[in-house]
C-alpha cells in the first residue's frame, strides 16, 4: 500500500504511482504543441501526416494520446530533430520518463 503524503511533500514517481503527474494534460500540452509546430515555416512530413491520422483514429483504432506518443516516441524524436525543436523534443523526454 502508498503511504499518503501531503501536496507539499509529494514527489512523484511513475513506479509508485501516476497520482500527480497528470499525463493526459502533459501528452495534449506536447500534441498541441506538435500541432503548431508542423504549421510553421510550410512544413510538411510523411510520418506527421501518419500520426496525426492515427491521432484522429482515421487510420487504425482511436487511443488517447499518451498512447500514441508512448507507440512512436523514437519516431517523435526523429521528428523533432529533424524540424530542429529541441525544446519539443524536451518535453517529449519528460512524458517519456515520467509518463510511458
Amino acid at each position: 500500500m502508498l503511504k499518503t503524503e501531503s501536496n507539499n511533500d509529494r514527489t512523484t514517481d511513475r513506479y509508485l504511482s501516476f497520482v500527480g503527474l497528470d499525463c493526459d494534460a502533459k501528452a495534449g500540452a506536447l500534441v498541441a504543441a506538435l500541432c503548431e509546430a508542423i504549421g510553421r515555416d510550410g512544413r510538411a512530413d510523411p510520418f506527421w501526416d501518419y500520426f496525426q491520422a492515427k491521432l484522429n483514429g482515421t487510420k487504425g483504432p482511436a487511443h488517447d494520446e499518451l498512447y500514441h506518443l508512448h507507440c512512436h516516441l523514437n519516431d517523435l524524436r526523429d521528428l523533432l530533430e529533424r524540424w530542429d525543436e529541441p525544446d519539443l523534443a524536451e518535453l517529449l523526454e519528460t512524458l517519456e520518463v515520467e509518463c510511458c
